[in-house]
């Protein structure tokens, strides 16, 4: 009767550390994805929606934007910027694919301040530059996004839209 007992109770803590241990990326990508991210992901979208209601084929003019970009843009974008680079994640795996994320961020905000000391000067090759420095913070962000969605995928994450 002790035998099976045992045997029994070795069988149970087996099966208990097979379900604690699992694997720590997996772990940490899921507090990462659903915990993390969201509370800083509604900052970002009022600060790129900001932007994008006065840039492009909404765009009316010069004020305008400069306007939204100073009020809106800029310090939402700050906030968000400033709370991505405090999401630590446990794993250096998942660290590094945040890294990116925080470094696209930190581009992003130059790049808006650019649009503003450009639209202040009137100077048609910093706004060009301006342009040009968005245009490669979004491709750092979807590099990020990609990298993140691989990521998920190596660890059997699935990432609901």
């Amino acid at each position: 009767m002790i035998k099976k007992f045992l045997y029994l109770s070795l069988f149970v803590i087996a099966i208990l550390f097979s379900q604690c241990s699992g694997d720590p990326i997996q772990k940490d990508l899921l507090n990462y994805i659903n915990t993390e991210l969201p509370k800083v992901a509604s900052l970002e979208t009022e600060a790129v929606d900001a932007y994008a209601s006065v840039s492009g084929a909404n765009y009316t003019s010069d004020q305008a934007m400069s306007d939204k970009i100073k009020s809106i843009v800029i310090p939402k974008y700050t906030e968000f910027s400033e709370k991505l680079k405090a999401i630590k994640p446990a794993t250096p795996e998942v660290e590094k694919i945040h890294s990116e994320y925080v470094e696209a961020s930190k581009d992003q905000l130059e790049a808006f301040n650019l649009v503003i000391d450009a639209i202040a000067k009137q100077d048609i090759t910093e706004i060009e530059k301006a342009n040009k420095d968005l245009r490669a913070g979004r491709e750092l962000i979807a590099k990020w996004n990609a990298d993140l969605n691989e990521m998920c995928k190596n660890h059997e994450v699935k990432i609901e839209k």
